[in-house]
């Protein structure tokens, strides 16, 4: 054990490394041991008969009414912003972000 109340630069590079060291083996061991868990895993469970998938649901319709709504919102706010008017510009598409 290492007694003494400071280190050395070449004591402190060996005791640093051999930390890093450790830390990244088990890291290794770590992943190898998740992935075999995993197909393990996988295989048991891909033994088991596959449920149906269900078809997706039908586009909601969409109200037209809530359309015009949105884009006048949008005109406002984009206005707004600009510092101009609502007829100075013209919305051409509007598409979600998420």
């Amino acid at each position: 054990m290492y007694t003494a109340t400071t280190m050395n630069i070449p004591t402190a590079l060996v005791v640093s490394v051999s930390g890093l060291a450790v830390v990244f083996i088990m890291l290794l061991i770590l992943m190898f041991a998740i992935a075999i868990i995993s197909s393990i895993v996988g295989s048991i469970a891909g033994t088991k008969k596959q449920q149906p998938v269900k078809a997706a649901a039908a586009a909601p319709v969409v109200n037209d009414e809530a359309d015009k709504e949105l884009l006048a919102v949008l005109a406002a706010t984009i206005a707004e912003d600009l510092g101009s008017q609502p007829d100075e510009f013209q919305i051409t598409k509007v598409t979600e972000i998420r």
